[in-house]
């Protein structure tokens, strides 16, 4: 998995791609999160467009990264979930949990409809 990130309006934008395993990976993610609160922001958008594949160990790793984020006031939000992923977020019922967008606009203009 490769990370990008960028801010956006106040918001973090952190760009998966490749395959979402957790492990190691989910370390290097959860850490860039808390980075984000210490330093930028609790408000985070995850654009899924670049990721292949995720198994159960990627979406702990957002599970994990939407705690951390909603334990500081923050919140953290999908943006453009290829098919492929999207169905074991929705089997899982995280749908439920995180709130899923078309695009990174739509999810970054979602935290400003909230304030």
């Amino acid at each position: 998995m490769e990370m990008k990130e960028t801010m956006k309006e106040g918001v973090l934008v952190i760009a998966l791609e490749g395959e979402v395993m957790g492990g190691d990976e989910g370390k290097g993610f959860q850490d860039r999160i808390h980075r984000g609160i210490r330093e930028e922001t609790a408000r985070v958008v995850v654009d899924m467009a670049g990721v292949r594949w995720m198994n159960s160990s990627g979406l702990g790793m957002l599970m994990a990264g939407l705690t951390t984020l909603r334990g500081s006031e923050g919140d953290l939000k999908l943006a453009a979930v290829p098919d492929r992923v999207r169905r074991p977020i929705e089997i899982t019922r995280l749908d439920r949990v995180i709130q899923m967008f078309a695009s990174v606009d739509e999810a970054v203009a979602s935290f400003a409809e909230g304030e």
